[in-house]
């Protein structure tokens, strides 16, 4: 025999986790937005690192062409954290995605969030079916121990 019982997370009269929802929806949609924000910064700034690394004249003096570097890797370093090295001018790939890797995994962080504010919210309405199996089990007769002598 099966039976389903329907276990309500909240009734329609608690308004509690609704508002702790709305809350969690309301902050992390707006750090979602940040993060996205700080997503293009990064790549904008991986771009611009390309065209002013770009830039720099060749013909100029080795200390001017330092100077021009080490302001583009400062400007890189300050924005995305990633440090450049003069011997190699180029991010490298783990470099360019170390620079967008964390903001990513940032969106999808808040995303997350979003979505456990969304399912808090909707408490009032969340129905969680469980199932519960009986099974018939027949009587045996109880017995009595006795002690040995």
């Amino acid at each position: 025999m099966r039976r389903i019982i329907y276990f309500r997370v909240a009734g329609r009269d608690v308004h509690m986790p609704k508002l702790i929802g709305s809350f969690i929806i309301f902050a992390a949609f707006l750090m979602f937005v940040q993060a996205s924000a700080a997503m293009f910064d990064s790549w904008d700034n991986l771009k611009y690192y390309d065209s002013c690394i770009q830039r720099i004249d060749g013909d100029a003096s080795l200390s001017d062409q330092r100077l021009s570097f080490n302001s583009c890797a400062e400007t890189l370093h300050r924005s995305t954290g990633i440090v450049v090295r003069e011997e190699s001018a180029r991010l490298t790939v783990r470099q360019f995605w170390f620079g967008l890797l964390g903001p990513i995994a940032s969106i999808l962080f808040w995303l997350a969030v979003l979505f456990i504010g969304m399912n808090l919210y909707r408490t009032g309405d969340l129905i969680i079916p469980i199932e519960e199996t009986i099974r018939e089990v027949p009587d045996e007769p109880i017995r009595s121990f006795r002690r040995k002598k």
